[in-house]
């Protein structure tokens, strides 16, 4: 008897997820070397398959994992729906520690990135040393939390539905919240791998935990009879298993060399990283309080049902919901990996300027975003009973069969308007449009997700808390429709020309065969000239370049850059000078974690401009123009003076004014936007500030003297430099 139960309550569960194991070790993601010029050649559902795919695998196996607990605790009969309730309460709690786990450790992935790109491997090295213990030090103190708040905490996210549900969640809280550092450490690092270059190591550590999770939940549940104990310490063990592989990772890391120095606190670096990670942790803190609200509620107003108001059926809407809300993660997950996955495609081709492929990928995405919901919608509409069957139904009574499979229908019934949703807010964020995919994501996850759990059971009672998905759904489709149609508009218009473009970005080279300023270099100097915007920085570079007879580099560095790395010349122009976002605005609407940790195509178009502005230094003398060259070169033995050219506010807004034909306050606002983006493009890597006079070795304003006056000052401080030697 024993073994068969282990056998019905594990194969098929097993089965499934060993599929995935074995589907990620037979496939060989891309890799991350190959030229990106397929973004703009292959065909869009060719493309959307092979980057998509990964995501999904990648998101089931997390969604896989938290259900795969309940699944053996449906099965045990002497735990049930008891246990079910148990864990649905729990879950939101190790929600909070991902959350601040995922903030340390997508910031950090994010701020390597960066520092690899600019070839600052101190910061990336110290960046990780300094996640670390930070990871550590949150750890400890959120299991602090948990074990003397026990009682409280458990009963804030309604675990006192009754006294059998109260004691196990007390149990599995207990063990769980002993875990909590391993937990954290395990999946705080695992972004940080990524960042290293090893994304396959860092899918294998996740793997192999729930591997074990999957192997020891039937031992020690069914065969130890150890309980909602024996579920925990499962789920703890396969943390400890992830957290040594990633310590072991660690170790040996294969392009950051971590030191003793790694680990001493260097607190500014905080503040570079978190920032970062910020928007991880509000997505995931938003679904901790979307699920506090509906746990409470089903506790409430079950409480006022002829049935669920009596002790020994009061469990049950609070574990049926937990269920069913792991149903609609899975299928979510599919819908988010597929959007996750058009993100770099979006991305470089909107930069390239190749609009009408990104209008066929939006709708060829819509279209299985769709499919996917409504074959996921008719599964679930016809199929209830079983799905209920997989959570231990036969061994509960007849009302806990007859909510659960109510429960499935009508929390899942337009499942379709919630995988198109989801993929509308992730595509209109990879095109741009942060505010309305920002917007959106607010009002269905916070305001709908918080709100119609409030507001609809006061009308319906206990069944207004199965409708609260699908209202949510309907009102967020009808105004993601909106604006799908004024996007479909917007990508319908005439592509920019490649070839004006690319007449543009060549039309500025300026390279003298010879000083007219008399002034020759002993010894070559790299320039770098950081700007306000309209206070002339780029006419002061061309004059000082001809002045000294030596190459001029601007916009020459984008066409270098684009020829030199694989890329579209239009992609690196549209990227120049662009931040990673780090804004709540921008990163708050991908609405999951995983998405932040693809690279940026920001990020993609700064590390090839870094590696080119190394290789135009090392010709020799030259002039570079913004780009944060000095940052770049800073580390290197380059003679690098690095100057900052800016002016009035007044004369700036007079020259934006006059240049590109604008009125006073348009002017005003493109003068802020660009300032503003140059600063946080600098920042990010920089342990100085943008714009700032201590930043640089000369701090010049063309208010006086103008662009000319400037350059001459330039070269005469060569010149001193020069005659000291």
């Amino acid at each position: 008897m024993l073994l068969a139960q282990i056998r019905h309550a594990y194969s098929a569960r097993a089965h499934v997820f060993f599929c995935v194991v074995i589907f990620i070790l037979k496939n060989d993601f891309m890799s991350e070397n190959k030229q990106v010029n397929i973004l703009e050649s292959e065909s869009p559902g060719r493309l959307m398959r092979r980057y998509s795919i990964p995501c999904i695998i990648s998101l089931l196996v997390g969604a896989l994992y938290n259900i795969v607990d309940q699944i053996f605790i449906a099965n045990a009969d002497y735990l049930g729906s008891y246990g079910n309730a148990a864990n649905t309460v729990v879950f939101p709690l190790t929600m909070v520690a991902l959350a601040l786990a995922t903030m340390i450790g997508d910031g950090c992935c994010a701020f390597v990135s960066i520092s690899l790109g600019a070839r600052q491997r101190e910061n990336a090295h110290r960046s990780v040393g300094n996640s670390v213990l930070l990871m550590l030090a949150v750890s400890v103190v959120v299991m602090l939390l948990y074990l003397v708040f026990q009682d409280s905490i458990l009963r804030m996210f309604g675990g006192d539905v009754n006294k059998q549900t109260f004691e196990m969640s007390r149990e599995y809280f207990l063990w769980i919240s002993l875990g909590i550092p391993f937990y954290m450490f395990s999946q705080g690092v695992n972004p940080i791998i990524r960042s290293d270059g090893s994304p396959r190591y860092a899918m294998m550590t996740l793997l192999a935990g729930a591997v074990f999770n999957i192997v020891f939940d039937p031992i020690l549940i069914f065969w130890a009879h150890w309980g909602m104990m024996g579920a925990a310490v499962a789920t703890v063990g396969g943390q400890v298993l992830s957290s040594v592989l990633a310590v072991r990772y660690l170790m040996r890391m294969q392009t950051i060399d971590l030191q003793r120095d790694s680990f001493r606190p260097y607190p500014h670096l905080f503040k570079k990283t978190l920032p970062l990670g910020f928007s991880s942790f509000l997505t995931q803190i938003s679904v901790v309080l979307s699920m506090a609200v509906v746990n409470n509620m089903a506790k409430h107003y079950g409480s006022l049902d002829p049935i669920f108001g009596q002790e020994q059926y009061a469990q049950i809407p609070t574990a049926v919901i937990g269920i069913v809300m792991k149903f609609f993660q899975i299928v979510i997950s599919i819908a988010i990996g597929l959007a996750a996955g058009c993100i770099p495609l979006v991305g470089y081709n909107i930069g390239a300027g190749h609009r009408d492929r990104v209008r066929r990928l939006m709708w060829q995405m819509l279209k299985v975003e769709a499919l996917i919901g409504l074959v996921a919608t008719i599964i679930f509409e016809v199929f209830p009973a079983q799905f209920a069957a997989i959570f231990g139904s036969a061994h509960e009574s007849a009302y806990y069969t007859d909510f659960c499979i109510k429960c499935i229908r009508l929390f899942l019934c337009l499942l379709v308007l919630a995988c198109v949703n989801k993929g509308v807010l992730i595509f209109f964020q990879s095109l741009g449009k942060a505010r309305v995919s920002t917007g959106l994501s607010l009002l269905r996850e916070v305001v709908m997700g918080v709100g119609l759990p409030l507001l609809l059971p006061l009308v319906w009672g206990l069944d207004g808390l199965l409708y609260f998905m699908a209202v949510a759904d309907v009102v967020t489709f009808v105004i993601a429709a909106f604006y799908i149609y004024r996007t479909d508009r917007e990508l319908r218009t005439t592509e920019s020309s490649s070839a004006t473009t690319a007449t543009a970005l060549s039309s500025t080279t300026t390279t003298a065969s010879h000083s007219s300023s008399g002034i020759t270099l002993a010894t070559p100097v790299v320039i770098t000239i950081g700007r306000s915007y309209g206070a002339g920085g780029r006419s002061v570079g061309r004059l000082v370049a001809q002045r000294l007879g030596i190459p001029y580099y601007d916009t020459e560095l984008l066409s270098k850059t684009a020829d030199e790395k694989g890329l579209s010349r239009e992609f690196v122009n549209r990227m120049d000078e662009q931040s990673v976002p780090s804004s709540l605005l921008y990163r708050f609407s991908y609405g999951n974690d995983e998405l932040v940790r693809h690279p940026s195509l920001s990020g993609m178009a700064s590390q090839a401009q870094s590696d080119i502005i190394h290789q135009v230094a090392d010709e020799g003398s030259c002039v570079i123009v913004g780009r944060r060259a000095d940052v770049v070169l800073a580390d290197t033995s380059h003679k690098v003076i690095s100057v900052f050219v800016t002016a009035s506010h007044e004369k700036r807004l007079a020259r934006i004014m006059g240049r590109d034909n604008l009125d006073i306050q348009a002017a005003q606002r493109k003068l802020e936007r660009s300032d503003h983006a140059r600063a946080d493009f600098y920042n990010q890597i920089s342990d100085k500030q943008w714009g700032q006079a201590d930043t640089y070795d000369l701090y010049l304003s063309t208010d006086k003297i103008g662009p000319e006056g400037v350059a001459d000052m330039v070269t005469e401080y060569l010149a001193l430099l020069d005659s000291d030697k």
